[in-house]
């Protein structure tokens, strides 16, 4: 039955605007606010809005329980209540959020790209531009957990930070900038000042955005700044750093499941398994194996978006006890994977540490040959500031014949 009451509707309606406001201030009110429209919708009748209240008990689910299989069913649910009441105003809202917080346990990320560009449009066609912005940062992040081109995604930092600007969404800003300063690192600083578009001056690196998200109490941007710079660090080398950033994103975390979470579980665990081999320390051993129980109950539900990282963190893991034949089963699996499912990126860090672990059984012509093949995946990520790399300096050599039959990049029929 619809809803009548008009009391009752204004409610659904005041919950549905205050969501954003209150998610950012405490990811503990999504629980209350979901369940409150919930009771509502059951006991009084639908309304658009419900579709919204629907997902916020889906991502409810999700983050805070990790029950993935309901939270999808419940996010698929949202579509449905959606597309009975034909709300054009509303449905960029709901499908962007979706896309952003759910989809990505149960369908492959590349998929979410294209989808974030669309409702990004249709966003604004209904003059919703706070969710137009969050669409903005979903096809950032999405492209670069899905292994996107780093120069699309750097010119689309760009455009959308100066779009963010202009419209004053700050906090889409700041996180946009630092973002993109990321992304500058990674790719050899090819393209534009990162934080020339913040026209004051006061931020100008991520010193300064670090300060003033300190200052300003803002501890989404905090964590942001905090993933951001764990990923720089651990793909240049610099583990120390990255374990930091880590823990001091890990100390920030208010749910269990954001989305960045993914990202940073597996790099933490592959910086902590690198840590326990140089430092003999049992506490980088607990976080490793910790990282390898998130992404063995993840890829239950998506073999698409987490195989591959779990059998990279498994072989680290090996290589740790010193299970040698059981490691490189691991690290073959681990680059096929990546291959068959287009994380290009996870394709060459697989081969670098590969490499390494060759490189350290004393097989030098296979390390010579893993490490071209994964600078060979950096080239496709457009990762040139990681060619930069010492462990690259001596790969002239063709990493075609490395595992026969597998190619760099794409091939026909690997599509989600």
């Amino acid at each position: 039955p619809e809803l009548t009451d008009t009391k009752k509707l204004w409610s659904l309606k005041l919950m549905d605007h205050i969501f954003p406001y209150l998610h950012m201030m405490s990811s503990n009110l999504l629980i209350l606010i979901s369940a409150r429209m919930l009771k509502i919708s059951f006991q009084h009748g639908f309304a658009p809005e419900s579709a919204f209240g629907f997902f916020c008990y889906s991502y409810s689910l999700i983050s805070t329980f990790n029950d993935i299989e309901e939270g999808y069913r419940w996010a698929k649910l949202a579509l449905v209540v959606l597309e009975r009441f034909n709300a054009p105003s509303l449905s960029p809202k709901v499908k962007i959020c979706i896309t952003m917080f759910v989809s990505i346990w149960k369908e492959p990320v590349q998929s979410s790209v294209v989808d974030f560009l669309r409702l990004h449009q249709e966003a604004l066609l209904v003059g919703d531009i706070d969710f137009a912005a969050v669409s903005s940062k979903g096809y950032i992040h999405h492209g670069f957990i899905s292994g996107s081109s780093l120069a699309t995604i750097e010119r689309e930092c760009a455009a959308i930070s100066l779009e963010m600007m202009q419209s004053n969404q700050m906090h889409g800003l700041f996180w946009c900038m630092n973002h993109h300063a990321m992304i500058m690192a990674l790719n050899g600083k090819q393209g534009r000042d990162p934080f020339a578009v913040y026209k004051n001056g006061s931020i100008n690196n991520y010193h300064d955005a670090l300060a003033y998200a300190e200052t300003t109490g803002r501890r989404r941007l905090m964590r942001a700044i905090y993933s951001n710079r764990l990923v720089e660090a651990f793909f240049f080398g610099r583990y120390s750093e990255a374990m930091d950033m880590a823990e001091k994103y890990r100390n920030e975390s208010e749910i269990s499941m954001p989305i960045e979470h993914v990202l940073n579980s597996f790099l933490e665990g592959l910086t902590a398994f690198h840590l326990a081999r140089s430092e003999s320390c049992s506490r980088w051993m607990e976080l490793g194996e910790n990282s390898i129980h998130s992404f063995r109950s993840w890829a239950v539900h998506s073999a698409w978006n987490f195989d591959n990282k779990l059998f990279l963190l498994e072989a680290e893991s090996y290589f740790c006890h010193g299970q040698y034949d059981k490691a490189e089963e691991k690290y073959q699996s681990a680059i096929e994977s990546s291959r068959l499912h287009r994380f290009v990126h996870e394709e060459g860090l697989a081969c670098e540490l590969f490499g390494s672990f060759c490189k350290t059984r004393g097989k030098l012509s296979k390390h010579i040959e893993l490490m071209a093949r994964a600078r060979d995946c950096y080239k496709k990520w457009e990762a040139y500031g990681l060619l930069e790399k010492d462990c690259f300096k001596n790969c002239d050599t063709s990493c075609d014949s490395i595992i026969p039959g597998l190619s760099i990049g794409n091939e026909k029929g690997d599509s989600p």
